[in-house]
């Protein structure tokens, strides 16, 4: 028997567009002018159910009633920089989507230095007389000093800064001398200051476009994984879920998005924990993000927009396992204090990019056996929040 031939929608002609509202309620229309270059995008319904408890006199019972819905939108970007200039405030699109996580946009536009150290330590060094002395002022910045190599080898990540200029390194190396620069750069570090409303989210799927309001981050991770000879074949990325509600949908193609910028691997970078340059397979940030619905019988489906309601962070590590001589993490989780960690990567200037986790507290780690080498996993906390966690993409050095 022959039939109508309905064409099936292609899975890699999808596209997500993303902006953060002004007021809860009321949406943004959306355009291919705000879409970001994600992957791995898919929404699910969250549907609403309660059971009818009374009794019919027969084994027999109605199925569930169904009250209403709401939706998760899930996504991967894959990290890479914004180009060789640092863009205008809030035109790097993936920012959005740090803004909502509880990230603010730093743009420094004109490079500090180079000039003069005025001292220097293996894990510090103060700074010259451009250099403003306020404190935490460059905190989860990027620094390039020249006695450590020509950028990006000099790098290193500002983990934490006083008014009397000294700035200190997420890495231990040997004291820095001569001149440094802060190069321009464009930063997201992290802000006690929460968001004041959701984001609207248009997701298409070939001929079907979705227009999702008040989405509020439910999950968000930054995912570093090492491009290694054997296995290591993942990208570095920030994966997300939002869940929100469906305002409207039509039948709309997907909009062409550009991927034209290279994602650089994780390789010949700089891996820094707790002081130590480690080898490893993969670094996971998890912001512990968690939403709520407050009920209220007023809305159409018994809850307001989703609120985002607390906020856990903390890092997983799978690294080779190594000597207590050159870090004893059984020593250090005893301890609990604190140490920091820095991650740099890219391929070029405009490409290149660092993070930062300023103070964590570890826990013991177990040792794993299963393929060529010993490694371990273990977590730690991150206690703080302003500037306890930075992302940067520093421009034109």
């Amino acid at each position: 028997m022959s039939g109508p031939v309905n064409t099936p929608l292609i899975s890699r002609k999808k596209a997500m567009a993303f902006a953060n509202q002004v007021a809860a309620g009321t949406a943004i229309s959306l355009s291919s002018a705000d879409c970001i270059d994600v992957s791995n995008c898919t929404v699910t319904p969250q549907p609403r159910t309660t059971t009818d408890p009374r009794y019919s006199g027969t084994v027999h019972r109605p199925g569930d009633v169904l009250n209403g819905v709401s939706y998760d939108i899930a996504f991967e970007w894959l990290i890479h920089g914004p180009g060789n200039a640092v863009p205008a405030a809030a035109a790097f699109l993936p920012g959005r989507i740090l803004s909502q996580w509880g990230f603010t946009e730093q743009r420094i536009t004109t490079a500090i230095g180079p000039e003069a150290l005025t001292g220097g330590t293996t894990t510090s060094a103060t700074l010259g007389a451009t250099a403003v002395g306020t404190s935490q002022l460059y905190k989860g910045l990027l620094i390039s000093l020249a006695s450590l190599g020509t950028a990006p080898a000099g790098f290193a990540m500002i983990s934490n800064y006083t008014s009397g200029k000294v700035a200190t390194f997420a890495r231990d190396r040997t004291a820095p001398t001569g001149n440094y620069t802060i190069p321009a750069q464009l930063a997201y570090t992290m802000s006690p200051t929460e968001p004041v409303a959701g984001a609207s989210i248009t997701c298409w799927e070939d001929g079907i476009r979705q227009n999702f309001v008040d989405c509020r981050p439910s999950a968000a991770k930054i995912e570093l994984v090492t491009s290694s000879r054997d296995g290591g074949n993942g990208y570095c990325k920030l994966s997300g879920t939002f869940s929100g509600t469906l305002l409207s949908e039509a039948n709309e193609a997907a909009p062409v998005v550009s991927i034209a910028t290279a994602i650089p691997p994780f390789l010949n970078g700089q891996q820094d924990i707790a002081l130590k340059q480690l080898g490893g397979a993969s670094v996971t940030i998890d912001l512990g993000l968690r939403a709520a619905f407050p009920p209220n019988p007023n809305q159409l489906d018994g809850s307001d927009s989703a609120i985002l309601v607390e906020s856990k962070r903390t890092a997983s590590y799978e690294l080779n396992r190594v000597l207590r001589t050159v870090v004893d993490w059984n020593a250090l989780a005893a301890a609990q204090g604190t140490s920091p960690s820095q991650f740099l990567w890219g391929l070029a200037a405009g490409n290149f990019m660092g993070v930062m986790i300023d103070a964590q507290r570890f826990n013991y780690p177990a040792s794993q056996e299963g393929g060529d080498f010993i490694t371990q996993n273990g977590d730690a906390w991150i206690d703080g929040v302003d500037k306890a966690l930075s992302l940067v993409f520093p421009v034109g050095y």
